[in-house]
């Protein structure tokens, strides 16, 4: 027979048990770390929620100062002097079964990293901001799901930039950038040329571009402002289902211009706009120039505007 018995616990005891059962989580931890990196080198971030800070320097390494958020269980540093990787490693949040929801417990952590002028860069976020400045190496990749993203004064040989739901701002300069947003916005600036590729579902885009050579551009419902000059022989190719379409050109412009509407308004100061004789639809064919280069836009519903300037 088991019998039950009580423990008297001595108020010198249950003191110091609640103390620190009312003990806060550890607090915010400082980071300053220094570590070689070529001047051409290789920099990958990775941080879940918080805010990433990239600068660019003259020196042959990276400096990662900021700090990890309480509840975070370090920050781990991998690699040699032509690639390094920085990581903020979150404990798993909850219990669901195989981990789902996992990886993103502790507080949101706050990372500058300073790196040598001419290295790539690739940062990972789900919800913290990013901003990259001042950088020109090889390759400038940034992926997010909810934080915002801000490129300026950036260099790169190409630019690769995402968000799902955050904005995407950038002032740069490079021959070779791709952005994509769901319902984010979409800001470019800079001389950017060459090869331009940009999605967008249902938010908004206002691109001043340089001397393209290809410009492809897709949208669902957002609105779209499209300022750019074409290189000789360059293409233009821009499709939106329901968002306004308005395509900006220089003057001295040279190529054939190719415009179609399912049940959407075409504006041009060039050109003729026709309509179908039996049904919705309209049709602006003309030439610019020359008529070098390619540009063709189409929509189903949304309003498009030829604008020469």
């Amino acid at each position: 027979m088991q019998t039950s018995r009580s423990i008297a616990m001595s108020p010198r005891l249950i003191a110091p048990l609640l103390c620190l059962a009312a003990a806060p989580a550890l607090a915010a931890t400082p980071i300053d770390e220094t570590r070689p990196l070529a001047a051409d080198g290789q920099v990958s971030i990775d941080n879940v929620k918080g805010r990433i800070q990239v600068e660019a320097w003259d020196r042959p390494e990276v400096s990662i100062t900021g700090s990890l958020g309480e509840g975070v269980e370090g920050l781990e540093l991998e690699g040699d002097e032509d690639a390094l990787s920085i990581r903020v490693r979150y404990p798993r949040r909850g219990g669901g079964w195989f981990g789902w929801g996992g990886g993103d417990g502790g507080e949101p952590s706050e990372l500058r990293v300073r790196v040598p002028a001419g290295a790539s860069v690739n940062v990972d976020a789900v919800s913290a901001t990013v901003e990259v400045g001042g950088v020109g190496g090889r390759r400038l990749e940034v992926d997010s799901v909810s934080g915002n993203v801000m490129v300026r004064d950036a260099r790169p040989g190409e630019a690769r930039l995402a968000s799902v739901s955050g904005d995407l701002e950038a002032a740069l300069d490079t021959r070779d950038l791709r952005a994509e947003t769901v319902s984010g916005d979409i800001g470019l600036r800079g001389r950017v040329e060459g090869r331009v590729q940009i999605e967008s579902v249902s938010g908004d885009v206002d691109v001043e571009a340089g001397m393209l050579e290809r410009l492809v551009f897709s949208s669902v419902s957002g609105d779209a402002r499209l300022a750019l000059a074409l290189a000789r022989g360059g293409s233009v190719q821009a499709e939106t289902l329901s968002g306004r379409l308005d395509l900006v050109l220089p003057a001295a412009t040279s190529a054939r211009l190719q415009v179609e509407s399912f049940s959407g308004r075409i504006s041009s100061p060039v050109g003729e706009v026709k309509t179908e004789k039996y049904g919705p639809g309209s049709r602006l064919e003309t030439r610019l120039g020359a008529g070098e280069g390619e540009i063709r836009a189409e929509s189903f519903s949304g309003n498009v505007r030829i604008v020469i300037r």
